[in-house]
């Protein structure tokens, strides 16, 4: 008992394994805020092309309305588009080949009055409107006249995100709260700094990079707690996050990507000069990575946890191995979960090129396949070196005294 006590009094306060995560975190915390500071985009207008405002579909000012009858009718009425009070001009002997939306205009300068919406049935992709619907409406370039531009989903997205949030806080209750607020911290990030930066010309890679440490520093802590475990997982994020950036910017420059089988990279090319195409490419592989890295460094540093409480005579050897056998059943679902990930989003681009007639091996090299490719191989490869990197960190600190190696 007595030998016992003296130990007891001896203890350091913190393992040299902690001193050394916490002197990291440390570091890092500074050099992002450092990243933050030196990056924050200016509170001015980006640079866009001039051409933006003029051919771009984005520009135009919506208005908001309500299909109120839907009949056939002649193609080609003058009343398209127009804003008119009561019925629109029609020829009763012009055949009726059309389908015609009469629209009750509710916002915009012509809120009160009409137009009129022409549905050609030999267009495909032509909107099924039904009396009722609630509609947006777009302007023309030239400013006269009025388009479909799509449905108005505010109330049903508004009801699916309380129904996530609702089930998010009853299932995992206080902890669960706080992944929303992360959530919102973490879409913050997104939008104040990330987005802005990338408009103005930043480097995509070090604006991804500050983003995600970020991130992690926010929101890590806030949900997980403060604790050794979540300080592990998150030492084992930053390192695998940073290999992440090596990895994705080996794999761009050596095959050669370009991006620009992607029609959104081309008019970012057209319509943002000042972004390079390749950075952001690599900014959208290293902030896609961070999430499945979150994901995999936070359950192995749970898991250490866990058999360091169950077991505590256990050394930081038996930890790792232990906790080794968990990741690598982590390891193994999650790297076919990035394939079924990218199948899903990049089906449409699939279908396409398994018509294409191209050989299996072009379709695959191709640019917008490749850069999809290279996407899943480089995040594989991070999450892959998170596990033991995070197991490792989380076995030598998750508990107050020296760890032991032996087995």
């Amino acid at each position: 008992m007595g030998r016992h006590h003296r130990n007891e009094e001896t203890r350091p306060a913190f393992t040299w394994p902690q001193k050394l995560l916490a002197l990291g975190l440390m570091v890092a915390a500074i050099a992002t805020v450092i990243g933050l500071v030196v990056q924050w985009p200016p509170n001015e207008d980006p640079p866009v092309s001039d051409a933006f405002s003029q051919t771009s579909g984005m520009t135009g000012e919506l208005v908001e309305g309500t299909v109120a009858i839907v009949q056939p009718g002649m193609c080609g009425s003058s009343s398209v588009g127009q804003a008119f009070e009561g019925a629109p001009v029609t020829d009763p002997n012009a055949p009726a080949e059309c389908t015609h939306a009469i629209v009750d205009l509710t916002s915009g300068p012509d809120e009160g009055q009409r137009t009129l919406l022409e549905v050609r049935p030999d267009l495909p992709g032509n909107p099924d409107l039904q009396p009722g619907d609630e509609i947006t409406l777009s302007t023309h370039v030239a400013g006269e006249g009025y388009a479909f531009q799509d449905f108005q989903r505010s109330g049903v997205m508004w009801a699916w995100i309380t129904a996530t949030v609702a089930l998010i806080v009853l299932v995992g209750a206080w902890r669960g709260a706080r992944s929303i607020v992360g959530l919102a911290i973490t879409l913050g990030v997104i939008v104040v700094f990330l987005i802005p930066g990338l408009v103005h010309g930043g480097s995509p890679v070090l604006l991804a990079l500050t983003c995600g440490a970020a991130v992690l520093f926010a929101v890590l802590f806030l949900v997980h707690g403060v604790s050794w475990k979540t300080a592990s997982a998150m030492g084992g994020t930053l390192l695998a996050l940073g290999l992440s950036v090596i990895l994705s910017t080996l794999a761009v420059h050596s095959a050669g990507i370009r991006g620009l089988g992607d029609d959104n990279n081309l008019n970012i090319l057209i319509y943002l000069p000042g972004v390079s195409i390749s950075g952001l490419m690599l900014a959208g592989m290293i902030v896609g990575a961070l999430g499945v890295l979150n994901d995999v460094t936070i359950a192995q540093a749970s898991t250490v946890n866990e058999m360091s409480e169950l077991d505590p005579d256990a050394s930081a050897w038996q930890l790792f191995r232990s906790a080794m056998r968990v990741g690598r059943d982590h390891i193994a679902s999650m790297v076919y979960t990035l394939v079924l990930s990218y199948t899903g989003v990049a089906l449409p681009t699939l279908l396409l090129l398994s018509v294409s007639g191209r050989p299996l091996e072009q379709v695959l090299t191709s640019d917008i396949m490749a850069t999809e490719i290279l996407r899943s191989v480089t995040g594989a490869m991070a999450l892959v070196l998170a596990v033991p990197l995070t197991t490792a960190i989380a076995a030598l600190t998750v508990r107050d005294r020296i760890p032991q190696f032996s087995a």
